[in-house]
C-alpha cells in the first residue's frame, strides 16, 4: 500500500499545479483532489461521487467483490467450463496468474478509493460548515465515515483470519491519514473496534438523513442532492453494516438491536409482488430495488451481464443439479419461489442469474443497480442473533419466515425444528437470497465452514461434495516489499 500511496500523492501534488476545472477535464471524479477542489461544496461532492464510482468498477463491487471472485469460491457456478478463469477462484489457487491478478487488483482499488476518502475527510473536518446548503456537511461527512468502515470490513474479511479462528491475527492497515510513511498492520480485532468506531461518528452525523424520516428527499435549497439515497451510505445502511461487523464479532445482543434498527424503519420496504411478476420483461424488478438498503449504480452493467450471465463460453452458471439443489426444488411447493421463477434463464441445461439483466426499454427504477445491502439481511442476522443470543427457534424461524412470505414461499418453517436445522435453514436463504452478491461466501468464512459444500440434487436425491478453502488472501508482493512487511 505504501507504494500506491506514493503514486497517489504523486498525482495529489501534480493536481495543486493544475486548474480546477483542468484536472476535473482530465480525471473526473476519480482521483485525489488537490485543496483547491475542496474550496466549494461541489468539491467534496465530485470526491464522494469519485469514490462510489471506483466502488462500481469491475475490480470491487462491480464484479470481483459480488457476482465474481466471490461467489465463485462461494461454489456458486457448478456449469462453468473447465477453461474458464473462475475456476481456479472456485479452487483457491491462489498461485494462479489470473487469481492473483485479482486479488492484488482488489488491494489496490480498494485502497485507492481510501486514500480518496481520508483526503476527503481531512478536508471535511477542518471545513467551515458555512460552505455548505443546508444538511450537506453532516451527509457527505457521514457517509465518508461510513464507507471507511464498509471497505476496511471487507478487506479484513478477505485478508484476515475469521474472528472466531484468531481475532489477533494482524491482516490489514487500517488507513486514516494519506501519508507517505507505512502504516502498520491491524488485527481483526483492532480494524472491527476502528471500523466501529468510524461507524459511530457516521450515525452521528447521519441522523439528520431523510431516510429517517421515510422520505428519499426533504425539501431545502439542495435537495437534489438529497434524492436517490439507497445509492449512497444512508443511515439506515450504517446501522447495517453495524449489525454485519457485531455478528463478526459474536455480539448477538448488540447485532440484534442494530438489525431491528433497520427491520423496524418504513423506508425501504418489499418489492411489491405485481413488480416482480409482471408478464412484460421489460418491466420486471429483478433486482427487488425497494428492498436495497444501499447499492451502487453501474452504468456498464448491462454489457457486464452480457458478457457473464448469456453464453457458455465465459458464462458464471449453475449446472441443473445445482440449480435444483440451491432452490430446493426436490421439495414440493418451491417451484413458487420469486427468486426461481424469475431471477433465473435456462440456456441448454444450464441456468442464468438475472439479477442484472438491463432490458433496452422498460423502468429505469430497476436498473444499473449493484447490491450491497438489502432489507432481508436484517432479517437474516436478527434470525440468527435470536438463535445463538436465546436459542428462541420460534423467533428465529418468525424473522426467516417474514422474508420467505415475500419470496412467495407459504408454506412455513416449523417452530419445532433443532438448532442445528435453524442455522442450516438460515444458511439455505443466504443462498438463494444473495447469489451474485458476494455474501455467501462471507458467511462460510465467519462460521469457519473448513469444507464449503457443492450441493447438488438430481430428482429427490440430493449429494454434497466439499472444497477445502483458503479464507485468506496473499498480501500483494508490492505490499510486502514496499510495505515492509516480512517484519510484522
Amino acid at each position: 500500500m505504501n507504494k500506491y500511496i506514493k503514486t497517489i500523492l504523486l498525482a495529489l501534488a501534480t493536481t495543486l499545479f493544475t486548474a480546477c476545472d483542468d484536472w476535473l477535464d482530465i480525471s473526473p471524479k476519480t482521483q485525489i483532489k488537490s485543496d483547491d477542489n475542496y474550496a466549494s461544496e461541489q468539491g467534496y461532492k465530485d470526491a464522494l461521487t469519485g469514490v462510489y464510482l471506483l466502488m462500481a468498477e469491475e475490480n470491487l463491487y462491480g464484479k470481483e467483490l459480488t457476482f465474481g471472485m466471490l461467489d465463485a469460491m462461494a461454489q456458486y457456478y457448478t456449469g462453468m467450463r473447465s477453461n474458464n478463469t473462475y475456476t481456479y477462484d472456485a479452487a483457491f489457487d491462489y498461485d494462479n496468474t489470473e487469481c492473483e491478478s485479482r486479488i492484488n487488483g482488489i488491494w489496490s482499488k480498494m485502497y485507492t478509493a481510501l486514500a480518496n476518502l481520508n483526503e476527503l475527510i481531512k478536508h471535511i473536518d477542518q471545513s467551515d460548515a458555512q460552505l455548505f446548503t443546508g444538511r450537506n456537511r453532516s451527509l457527505i461527512r457521514g457517509e465518508a465515515y461510513a464507507l471507511r468502515a464498509f471497505m476496511h470490513f471487507d478487506l479484513a474479511r478477505l485478508w484476515g483470519c475469521s474472528y472466531i479462528v484468531n481475532k489477533n491475527d494482524k491482516c490489514i492497515p487500517y488507513v486514516k491519514t494519506v501519508s507517505a510513511g507505512v502504516t502498520p498492520l491491524s488485527t481483526v480485532e483492532e480494524v472491527m473496534n476502528l471500523a466501529l468506531a468510524d461507524l459511530n461518528v457516521a450515525q452521528t452525523e447521519l441522523k439528520c438523513d431523510p431516510v429517517i424520516q421515510s422520505n428519499l428527499m426533504i425539501e431545502n435549497n439542495d435537495a437534489a442532492y438529497e434524492q436517490g439515497r439507497t445509492f449512497k451510505m444512508n443511515y439506515y445502511a450504517t446501522q447495517l453494516l453495524e449489525a454485519r461487523i457485531l455478528l463478526y464479532l459474536g455480539q448477538h445482543k448488540e447485532a440484534l438491536a442494530a438489525a431491528m434498527e433497520v427491520i423496524q424503519q418504513n423506508t425501504f420496504y418489499w418489492t411489491p409482488e405485481t413488480e416482480i411478476t409482471t408478464s412484460e420483461s421489460a418491466l420486471r424488478n429483478r433486482i427487488f430495488s425497494e428492498e436495497l438498503v444501499f447499492c451502487l449504480y453501474d452504468s456498464n452493467l448491462r454489457n457486464r451481464y452480457s458478457t457473464y450471465f448469456t453464453t457458455k463460453e465465459n458464462g458464471l452458471i449453475m449446472n441443473e443439479a445445482g440449480y435444483q439443489a440451491v432452490y430446493e426444488l426436490y421439495t414440493p411447493g418451491f417451484s413458487g419461489d420469486y427468486r426461481y421463477a424469475y431471477q433465473n434463464e435456462e440456456l441448454d441445461g444450464n441456468y442464468f442469474n438475472t439479477k442484472f439483466m438491463q432490458p433496452t426499454s422498460g423502468n429505469s427504477q430497476f436498473m444499473f443497480r449493484i447490491p450491497l445491502m438489502r432489507l432481508s439481511e436484517a432479517y437474516y442476522i436478527a434470525a440468527e442473533c435470536e438463535l445463538q443470543l436465546n436459542q428462541d427457534i420460534p423467533a428465529c424461524v418468525g424473522y426467516l419466515n417474514t422474508v420467505r412470505s415475500h419470496r412467495n414461499l407459504t408454506d412455513g418453517i416449523a417452530n419445532t425444528i433443532s438448532k442445528e436445522e435453524a442455522q442450516e435453514e438460515i444458511l439455505k436463504e443466504y443462498r438463494k437470497e444473495f447469489m451474485c452478491e458476494g455474501q455467501l461466501y462471507y458467511y462460510f468464512k465467519r462460521l469457519n465452514y473448513t469444507a464449503i459444500p457443492i450441493v447438488t440434487a438430481v430428482g429427490n436425491l440430493v449429494t454434497t461434495n466439499y472444497v477445502e478453502p483458503n479464507y485468506i488472501f496473499p498480501l500483494p508482493d508490492d505490499e510486502i516489499e514496499y510495505g515492509g512487511r516480512n517484519d510484522e
